[in-house]
């Protein structure tokens, strides 16, 4: 796996835990924890979009 797509995918799991134990905890953790999930879609976005635009050049 590439490691761009797996960095992409480690920082979604790092900020959706982080949002998640904020929510837990009920108290936010530098930032809202709505935005820790909105983060991690994000990161979860680019990575798939990079992983099929890595797929869709190796095959031409």
């Amino acid at each position: 796996m590439n490691r761009i797509v797996l960095a992409g995918m480690v920082l979604a799991l790092l900020s959706l835990i982080i949002g998640l134990l904020g929510k837990i905890i009920g108290h936010s953790i530098i930032f809202a924890n709505a935005t820790w999930h909105n983060f991690a879609q994000t990161c979860l976005l680019f990575a798939v979009a990079y992983g099929i635009g890595k797929l869709a050049g190796e095959k031409k």
